[in-house]
């Protein structure tokens, strides 16, 4: 990411994500200009957190705020900018640890090279599975990942491995220069300094679906179910 005056806020950062996927819809739709609040009401977020956000934009030394008074925002343009603040307009080379289940789904999904992220080495910790062919990679054993690492100038790492081995394979991670970890493991891992975790727990977010559910057939009528 681009150096900036403060540190962009999580919440902030992940907003500017989905405005860049909005604006890159939008432009295949051929539309040149938008406003805050189009913009906002796209996303269910207000006009003005919508130009607090993009204000965070102009703070950067290798971009703009692309808004022009009256007229709006240049979608182009503005695309452009986020994608150069949240990293998006580089390629990372990335690894995949972990060819179970979540693994091999992953390697299914063939968004990540368009969005700068491909997958360039695939890797497991079994290692009677060095040398296959799966989802297009040879695996590589664990015993190679420093290796790997270096050869492909892997940046971030994938981890969808089983609980039990999420903690040691974050720490090989680590040991052989990874700066950011994407971790499908159910459980927190601990990482060296520096370097960034980003947690997907898809039982927790199941949960979560399970619990605004629970709570919503709760707070509903008792007579609104019937006709």
């Amino acid at each position: 990411m681009p150096p900036t005056t403060r540190r962009i806020p999580r919440p902030t950062a992940q907003r500017l994500s989905l405005y860049s996927r909005e604006l890159q819809v939008l432009i295949g739709q051929g539309r040149e200009t938008l406003s805050s609040r189009e913009l906002g009401e796209k996303l269910g977020v207000s006009s003005a957190q919508v130009r607090k956000d993009l204000s965070w934009i102009g703070q950067s030394r290798q971009t703009h705020e692309a808004g022009r008074s009256g007229i709006g925002y240049d979608c182009g343009a503005l695309y452009e900018s986020i994608r150069r603040v949240v990293g998006t307009n580089r390629r990372w080379a990335t690894a995949l640890v972990g060819v179970g289940n979540i693994g091999r789904a992953l390697l299914g999904y063939g968004g990540f090279v368009d969005e700068g992220f491909p997958i360039v080495a695939v890797l497991d910790c079994d290692e009677r599975l060095a040398g296959k062919r799966i989802g297009g990679f040879v695996v590589d054993p664990m015993s190679s990942l420093r290796k790997v690492v270096q050869k492909h100038h892997v940046t971030i790492g994938i981890l969808a491995v089983p609980r039990s081995s999420a903690q040691i394979v974050a720490k090989q991670l680590c040991d052989a220069g990874i700066q950011g970890i994407l971790n499908f493991a159910p459980m927190k891992i601990s990482v060296s300094e520096g370097v960034s975790v980003a947690n997907i727990d898809l039982s927790v977010a199941l949960e979560q679906l399970s619990l605004d559910i629970s709570l919503d057939s709760k707070r509903r009528p008792s007579g609104e179910d019937k006709e």
